[in-house]
């Protein structure tokens, strides 16, 4: 029976595991100082809760190298998309079953990955090129359901994650899937970042996201020197259908901002809004796409590249 993440949490206090525990004293296993930070923490079913984190410090693997980032300097997380073997596992296996000859597990293919909603988007869109006719329709058919039941910008959701300190972003990707956290009525409990989409400290909000963002600069060419490398900036954009548009999720950085906002899904054509972009250093390989009307081209390797972050969520 499926339960959203934040029923599914509650429950963690009584599973194997996860309920309260007493434990011996062994000083040499504790760590040095528990952060003891207060947050709230917004799960995938839009359901928020306020939770204590235990934890001392997380690995964060960057395309830079590994960091100890201390748990005590953290603001703000964006979690990217995660999706556990066990729930990919049956995600592909409803898949197969919507090509099935019975009914009843076409159905109940379709119920399970409506359940799983954007953790079911990555398979649904590779099942669309299916040499399975009906595979393929059933696929779109869930694709357009799933395009009105969640958020603008979280079928679009990136895989990685974006920490915020009081002087920084980071993007990269937290190293454990769970974290120690406590919560005022059920003691202490496992954190799933698969069921998270954001935690952050009560309270904080990002310095430059209380300015103005930067009008459309059209592209991000002029952006392309070393120092802009790795910074995330946000501009005032209006989704078009019109430019050039090179890659998939990473874009050249001459790509038209306003079509590959489009393209990522992050606005819709004529929608205007604040766009949030990861400059890059060179990069090779982009792969076009069509996604959301519009249609992107490959290259092969240019000077710089720039990611479209998810919108706030």
């Amino acid at each position: 029976m499926y339960r959203p993440p934040a029923t599914r949490l509650l429950a963690a206090v009584v599973a194997l595991g996860l309920a309260p525990t007493v434990r011996a004293q062994d000083e040499s296993k504790k760590p040095s100082k528990l952060a003891d930070t207060s947050i709230d923490v917004r799960l995938t079913d839009d359901s928020t809760i306020k939770l204590t984190l235990l934890e001392g410090q997380i690995e964060f693997l960057t395309p830079h190298g590994r960091l100890t980032i201390p748990v005590a300097d953290i603001r703000k997380v964006e979690l990217g998309m995660r999706i556990p073997d066990d729930v990919a596992a049956q995600i592909q296996a409803a898949v197969s079953d919507l090509g099935s000859n019975q009914f009843r597990k076409r159905e109940e293919a379709m119920s399970l990955l409506l359940r799983h909603r954007e953790k079911s988007y990555p398979a649904l869109k590779q099942a669309t090129k299916s040499t399975d006719a009906e595979v393929a329709k059933r696929a779109e058919e869930l694709i357009e359901k799933l395009e009105k039941l969640v958020p603008d910008g979280r079928l679009e959701q990136p895989d990685y994650d974006v920490v915020y300190t009081e002087l920084s972003k980071i993007a990269g990707k937290i190293v454990t899937p769970t974290l120690r956290a406590k919560s005022f009525a059920f003691g202490e409990v496992q954190l799933r970042l698969s069921d998270t989409l954001a935690m952050s400290v009560t309270g904080f909000k990002d310095k430059e996201e209380a300015v103005a963002a930067l009008p459309d600069p059209g592209s991000l060419t002029a952006y392309q020197h070393p120092q802009h490398i790795g910074k995330i900036l946000m501009f005032r954009v209006t989704g078009a259908a019109q430019g050039s548009l090179w890659g998939t999720e990473t874009y050249t950085l001459d790509s038209t901002l306003a079509a590959a906002a489009v393209h990522m899904g992050v606005l819709k054509i004529g929608q205007t809004g604040n766009v949030r972009v990861l400059v890059l250093g060179p990069s090779a390989g982009f792969v076009g796409s069509t996604r959301n009307g519009l249609t992107s081209s490959n290259y092969a390797n240019y000077p710089g590249a720039y990611k479209i972050l998810a919108k706030e969520r």
